[in-house]
């Protein structure tokens, strides 16, 4: 095996003629920015193989060997490896090579490129046209790779564990007793090594000298390889990486990541002792992870919700009819908690509609979930990474397909997506939830701002696609998704998805789940390095979009819309997206006779039953479940969002659903009594019963997060007050008054909505009219109407 070593521009322009030049760079940025003079291309993404989960990132030996036979390389070949200006990429060629036990000497281009051209080297255009050879690739016995297991020895021993990354994602989490040097702080400005007495004094400071036992670790071991052709070239002879990095690290700690193994071992507990039985074998931890399967362990011991995800929101009748027979027969409290008087408003048997076009039900118990499964199966059902860090349910425009504002019919993206990496366990442990939208239309009913990763329609070159937006979402850090300035077709668009994924595998930090989402990752590195990374991780020319085409935001669909093919959908209004079982199997049924069997959910909460033609729409509006959630809803009734809260979740602090739909009643008589009705089609009230963004209150007019108040007198149920959400605008609500009391929240709403009614210009809207108000007014408003003295987000009521 030889160990890579580190050479100058001028050592390369010196011995061009009788060394091999390996630019690893994307095939785009190869052909059309040019390259060292007889450069051939081996693509970074080519020699990464993300199948093979356990031992990282290398490719097979006989897949290496047809890469570098295509290229015309030789084993005896003197390499010297290329990419941009920090040689990341370059870096993990050489260790690849290296552990295939590649004979000829590796080296890596001091400071890439970027130093190249600085120092005065050439570029050309000229494509090599090399003869292929017959490259054999064997992993030698001498391969520096090490696994968990030797990990944990070098720990408990004399070796030294380095982390290559950034000092930030090691104060996040590392492996116990490692020591922090990132490969950047190898380089200086200029992206070239730092003098040799710099870097050995850097290195001496943590412990890190040429007679130690080395062990490396990143991530996914990419950029550990640079580390280790810089170790090597110093004279380290005892260097060894954790091609499993951090990410194996983590995976070996749980029992199961595998989805398709974890949901058959469940559901054998369905006829051996259910619950009890389950967590004496596998632990109580087990229900963490069952999430990935579509089980959250609910408050009440032993019991579960069950999310079922529909891609795009769409449910063919006899999916929507299974789901309502479901709910109603095993979705239902025990007597212990109540029975059919467990909840006083909605009774039992019922199912909750989601944010993210899933539905949801309660009081599920593990030993009927092989049935549930095995109905769901019949009809193509799945709850297979409806939770947990893996894609999750893929958001699209629930017009989709019959919209006439549309440009691009999304279903058979949305579908494409979503097969991709349903059961994937290679992309069912990512370090976060991943949540994706795709819409066609020109209204953003997705809601790309708050996705991790969102696809609006654009057009290039008369091309009909998307433009791409990435690292949006909510919870404390609330971020608007940023333009990538990136077109994609439709038919790449799962490509592009995945080469996120990967990228997000890669860069993303595994164990401190409050700042790893995507958009950590996005405002960490910026939105032109991210691009530049995700290029490198898609086989395909990346182009900027002609226009982008989305005009406007559309909150809901609410109400009676022509489709293209003149036949009617109606827009159906769940306040707080809770019904019952049998109501969903009884617009299942309408949905099959008298439209074209088809559900589709919303990302408010909402139902949209499509392929209604006019001689058949009148009976559909006369049927006394549609006229129960009918489609001229009173504003706050159309308006109202709200979590699942106190009543299941364990994190909720207040109760949700049962309140909010009695406020959304009250106020809608008081707006039609003080005539104020008719001049809102809807008041966005979302109410979320903790800290978290499960009800998007950010994106409301009046946004509501739960919390709990104290004074000199008594304590309470609160919430956190916030006005002037505008997702038309990429803005979210500014947060105004802390804990008021929960029962004084009506009082607020009817306070700010009159204020807004009295005070507006015309055609000023309430997030703009909030905008013109100054936080001092506001914030007195809501402290007044509450009766409280203005309290900041985050104190003491007083």
């Amino acid at each position: 095996m030889s160990d890579p070593t580190v050479v100058s521009p001028s050592w390369l322009e010196a011995h061009c003629e009788s060394v091999t030049v390996v630019d690893v760079r994307s095939r785009r940025d190869y052909e059309d920015l040019g390259h060292v003079p007889g450069a051939v291309n081996v693509p970074a993404a080519e020699f990464r193989d993300p199948s093979r989960v356990a031992a990282g990132k290398l490719p097979s030996a006989d897949d290496f060997a047809a890469l570098l036979s295509e290229a015309g390389i030789d084993p005896d070949d003197s390499i010297v490896a290329v990419c941009d200006e920090q040689g990341v990429n370059a870096a993990r060629f050489l260790l690849t090579a290296a552990v295939y036990g590649h004979d000829g000497r590796l080296s890596l281009l001091d400071g890439g490129l970027a130093a190249w051209l600085e120092d005065g080297g050439d570029l050309t255009d000229e494509t090599p046209d090399p003869t292929p050879t017959s490259y054999e690739a064997e992993l030698t016995d001498d391969a520096p790779l090490v696994d968990r297991q030797a990990v944990e020895a070098a720990v408990e021993g004399d070796a030294i564990v380095v982390d290559t990354r950034t000092p930030a994602e090691y104060d996040q989490s590392h492996i116990p007793g490692a020591v922090q040097v990132g490969w950047e702080d190898l380089l200086d400005e200029s992206g070239r090594l730092r003098p040799e007495d710099e870097l050995e004094e850097l290195l001496a400071a943590k412990g890190i000298r040429p007679e130690e036992r080395i062990v490396l670790y990143c991530n996914t071991a990419r950029r550990l390889s640079h580390t280790y052709v810089v170790l090597g070239d110093l004279g380290y002879e005892d260097v060894a990486f954790y091609e499993g990095s951090l990410t194996d690290w983590v995976r070996s700690e749980a029992a199961e990541w595998n989805p398709v193994e974890l949901e058959a071992r469940v559901r054998s507990y369905a006829d051996a002792g259910g619950f009890e039985a389950m967590i004496e074998e596998l632990g109580e931890d087990v229900t963490n992870h069952l999430k990935l399967i579509g089980l959250y362990h609910q408050k009440q011991e032993g019991y579960f919700m069950l999310r079922t995800r529909a891609p795009g929101g769409i449910l063919t009748a006899e999916q929507a009819s299974v789901i309502g027979e479901v709910a109603d027969e095993f979705a239902r409290a025990p007597e212990e908690y109540g029975g059919p008087d467990q909840n006083p408003v909605f009774g039992d048997g019922y199912l909750d509609l989601t944010t993210r076009q899933d539905v949801q039900m309660h009081w599920i118990r593990i030993r009927d979930v092989d049935e549930i499964w095995s109905r769901y199966e019949a009809v193509g059902l799945e709850t297979m990474q409806a939770c947990g860090n893996s894609v999750r349910n893929v958001v699209g425009c629930p017009a989709a397909g019959i919209d006439p504002n549309e440009t691009v019919d999304v279903r058979p993206v949305v579908e494409r997506v979503s097969e991709r990496f349903l059961g994937d366990p290679h992309y069912a442990n990512l370090p976060r939830k991943f949540k994706i939208s795709v819409t066609g239309c020109h209204e953003n009913c997705a809601r790309a701002q708050i996705q991790d990763l969102a696809f609006t329609p654009a057009i290039r070159d008369g091309r009909d696609g998307f433009a791409v937006r990435a690292g949006g979402g909510l919870s404390d850090g609330p971020r608007v998704a940023s333009d990538l300035e990136l077109f994609v077709e439709p038919d790449r668009v799962e490509e592009l998805v995945e080469a996120v994924a990967d990228l997000y595998v890669d860069y993303g930090s595994y164990l401190d789940t409050a700042v790893n989402r995507l958009r950590f990752l996005v405002e960490e590195l910026g939105v032109e390095r991210f691009r530049e990374e995700l290029a490198s991780y898609a086989d395909f020319e990346f182009e900027t979009p002609d226009e982008v085409l989305t005009t406007d935001y559309r909150d809901d669909h609410v109400g009676v819309h022509e489709q293209t093919d003149g036949r009617s959908s109606v827009g159906l209004n769940v306040p707080t997206g809770r019904m019952g079982g049998d109501e969903f199997r009884e617009l299942a049924r309408l949905a099959d006779e008298l439209g074209g069997g088809e559900l589709r959910l919303t990302p408010n909460q909402n139902l949209l039953v499509p392929h209604l033609a006019d001689e058949r729409l009148e009976s559909f509006l006369e049927a006394s479940v549609v006229d129960r959630y009918g489609p001229d809803p009173g504003p706050f009734s159309r308006g109202i969002v709200t979590c699942t809260g106190r009543e299941f979740c364990n994190y909720g602090i207040v109760e949700t659903k049962n309140r909010a739909i009695r406020w959304a009643r009250d106020l809608d008589e008081w707006s039609e009594a003080v005539g104020i009705a008719d001049e809102r089609e809807a008041v966005r009230v979302h109410l979320s019963g903790c800290s978290a963004s499960c009800a998007q209150p950010q994106i409301a007019d009046v946004g509501l997060r739960g919390e709990v108040y104290r004074d000199d007198y008594e304590s309470g149920r609160a919430a956190d007050v916030g006005l002037g959400g505008d997702l038309g605008n990429d803005e979210f609500i500014d947060w105004l008054v802390g804990k008021v009391p929960i029962d004084d929240v009506p009082a607020v709403v009817r306070a700010v909505t009159l204020a807004y009614e009295t005070d507006r210009d015309e055609g000023e809207t309430f997030a703009e009219w909030t905008r013109r108000r100054s936080d001092v007014e506001l914030r007195n408003l809501v402290s007044e109407a509450a009766g409280t003295k203005p309290a900041a987000i985050g104190t003491e009521a007083s």
